[in-house]
């Protein structure tokens, strides 16, 4: 073939191939979680940019200068449960439930990950400081009258960056279309609301979640979140207040509080995010009973 090439006068062009660098990515996260969360959650999160796990490392978090938790490896799974629809390969590392419940808000942290190949990764962060939601009690249940706008309402946290605000309906499909209001995953709707200012403390439910959803919406659906909920239908709503770090980092089809590309906040050998949340949340019931005999629930903080 060469001899071919030579004869018919070709030249063999240089062609530079350009070899991609296989860094660890590092994705730790501090939860301060609300009361339907189970506890707060401090994992870590290691993969590589060309796919592959890292294993053996050892992941240290700092809280105040002083106290060092030192994170366990676990079950990949176990760090899927905030993305599962991430299927990077990688590596999970735990804090202990005892050990991630001392976290709190307003906490100075540092990180120090050490690779097995005596490379090493780190970063800083502060958790955002303590806050609550307006006349609802984190954790507790209200009940919300059919077709009733609730605005949802907290205090300040320092150190935020974004506030992001979600909810998940069920049953509203099923009672639109005049059947009992369900509560299987099939008949469940999940929607996202976002303050992209710290000073933004206030969301209208049902109608100010679901923005970057809305034209995804079902029509019959779209209109009747304008007005409220239906009877029978219920909701959990979760506000959390994140931090620099975090929103610097997190990405996902218009989820992008400053950007488009992601900004890491771990150096060294590596690179990653070192973020933290601090989550509260509660959930309300629109009753399908018109007399109200269904529930014995407080009303919810409506006027």
């Amino acid at each position: 073939m060469l001899l071919v090439l030579a004869s018919a006068g070709c030249g063999i062009q240089e062609t530079l191939i350009v070899e991609l660098e296989d860094l660890v990515v590092a994705e730790v996260h501090v939860q301060i979680g609300g009361a339907f969360l189970g506890g707060n959650r401090v994992m870590a999160f290691l993969h590589r940019t060309l796919g592959y796990s890292v294993p053996g490392a050892r992941v240290v978090i700092t809280r105040g200068g002083t106290a060092s938790v030192e994170l366990q490896e676990a079950d990949e799974d176990a760090c899927r449960q905030e993305r599962p629809k991430n299927r990077t390969r990688g590596t999970c590392y735990l804090a202990s439930q005892q050990a991630a419940d001392e976290f709190q808000p307003g906490e100075q942290l540092e990180l120090t990950i050490e690779l097995t190949q005596g490379r090493t990764l780190r970063s800083a962060t502060t958790i955002p400081g303590e806050f609550t939601l307006t006349g609802i009690e984190d954790g507790s249940r209200c009940l919300l009258p059919p077709d009733t706008a609730l605005t949802v309402q907290w205090s300040r946290s320092n150190g935020t960056w974004a506030y992001v605000s979600e909810t998940l309906i069920v049953g509203l499909e099923s009672s639109l279309s005049g059947t009992v209001a369900s509560t299987n995953e099939a008949d469940s709707l999940w929607l996202l609301g976002l303050s992209l200012s710290a000073s933004d403390t206030t969301i209208v439910f049902p109608r100010e979640f679901g923005i970057f959803q809305r034209f995804d919406l079902d029509a019959e659906i779209a209109a009747q979140l304008q007005k409220g909920l239906t009877p029978g239908s219920q909701a959990s709503v979760t506000v959390t207040a994140a931090n620099r770090n975090y929103a610097n980092w997190a990405r996902g089809g218009n989820f992008n509080p400053s950007g488009r590309v992601s900004i890491p906040s771990v150096t060294g050998d590596g690179t990653g995010v070192f973020g933290a949340t601090v989550t509260r949340t509660f959930e309300m019931v629109v009753d399908p009973d018109s007399s109200g005999a269904a529930y014995e629930l407080p009303a919810c903080p409506t006027s």
